[in-house]
């Protein structure tokens, strides 16, 4: 079924868990995402990447597609806009039919942030369309989906109180010490940061960068209030690497088998470390 960013992530923050928003690049990397998370009965964010919204000749056609697949899934799916870089990239979004969108302009000063973030919120509200922003800023390695290294700028859990009540989004990324990409090192996750801000802030907390952050850092985000995690890294190389191997006439079975066997791997272990296993089947 198809859900909202807000209706997905209410229970999430009520019960204590959280749900997965894997990226997607084709269908049918999304399609394997929907069977997974089918099988474990888990709830799942599908998460359309910050790839040119244009990309695709017949867009809009493209997404109605993807919405059908999503309404017809037995658990609750939001389909949702990563990383959108501007108003009017979101808002096109929310016209495609995306259920939620992503405005991320944490990388400027925070007054513009502010304002950016509040005009998209807006408009998406008219539209019953959920709205996450960032505050504080989530770094990236140079080979993150990003395209280039970044340096964090941690989240002040008073600036994120204030800024989640001016701007009216209905989830916030912050950031404390998760990167996007692969890590060069290991993690670094400022927990007493991650309590004050949950402490300070009404509306669920979004975790960026998932991948390599390890099950126990994660199991303690998700304790310290977090409520979704997006991954992709970890998701896109397996992804490659079995479509690699489905072509490959020595190994056995086609691509679609190979993708469909990592990206399930790899959701399962997602799905019980967050909690959200099997909580859309009871």
């Amino acid at each position: 079924m198809l859900v909202t960013l807000s209706e997905i992530l209410a229970p999430a923050q009520k019960h204590k868990y959280a749900v997965i928003a894997p990226d997607f690049i084709s269908i049918g990397m999304l399609k394997h995402y929907l069977r997974a998370a089918e099988k474990y009965g888990a709830p799942i964010i599908a998460s359309y990447p910050p790839l040119p919204i244009d990309r695709f000749r017949r867009f809009d056609r493209w997404i109605g597609k993807i919405r059908t697949l999503c309404q017809d899934s037995t658990v609750p799916v939001c389909l949702h806009l990563d990383h959108g870089k501007d108003v009017q990239t979101c808002l096109r979004a929310v016209a495609a039919g995306f259920t939620s969108v992503m405005i991320d302009a944490s990388a400027f000063e925070f007054d513009l942030n502010r304002k950016m973030t509040r005009q998209t919120a807006q408009a998406a509200r008219q539209a019953g369309v959920s709205v996450e922003a960032e505050i504080g800023h989530v770094g990236a390695n140079k080979n993150s989906l990003e395209g280039k290294a970044e340096e964090s700028n941690l989240t002040d859990p008073d600036q994120a109180a204030f800024f989640a009540r001016e701007t009216g989004v209905d989830a916030l990324a912050v950031s404390i010490g998760t990167l996007h990409g692969t890590y060069k090192g290991e993690p670094r996750i400022d927990f007493d940061r991650l309590a004050a801000i949950n402490e300070a802030v009404d509306v669920p907390l979004v975790l960026h960068g998932g991948s390599g952050t390890g099950e126990d850092n994660l199991r303690r985000c998700v304790a310290g209030g977090i409520c979704k995690i997006n991954v992709f890294t970890e998701l896109i190389k397996a992804y490659l690497a079995a479509t690699k191997a489905g072509f490959n006439p020595l190994v056995k079975g086609n691509a679609g088998f190979h993708q469909y066997n990592a990206v399930d791997k790899i959701l399962e272990f997602y799905f019980t470390i967050s909690g959200s296993m099997g909580v859309a089947s009871a």
